[in-house]
């Protein structure tokens, strides 16, 4: 099952315990990021599984959405990591 969080939800949670992963490119991240997030390209996910938290709520997002839910369905499925997708991405938040 895909968890999902909405950027009301998000909020509600700065600065608390989570971890924000950026999953979009560089070049989208230079046209406005959540501040505090990560950014390690869809790409590069599993090869920077390591700086993953091991304690905190892990919430991935890219601009909409829609590539960041198969991220978080692949951390769990291959690597058993629970994620969160945020939903609607960044446009939304």
């Amino acid at each position: 099952m895909l968890k999902e969080i909405t950027s009301k939800e998000l909020l509600k949670k700065l600065p608390s315990s989570i971890q924000l992963i950026d999953i979009r490119e560089p070049y989208e991240v230079e046209d406005g990021h959540i501040a505090g997030n990560i950014n390690i390209p869809m790409g590069s996910i599993l090869e920077k599984i390591n700086t993953l938290s091991k304690t905190k709520d892990i919430i991935i997002y890219c601009n909409t959405g829609n590539r960041s839910k198969p991220v978080v369905f692949m951390l769990h499925k291959l690597h058993n990591i629970i994620s969160y997708n945020l939903k609607g991405g960044y446009k939304n938040f």
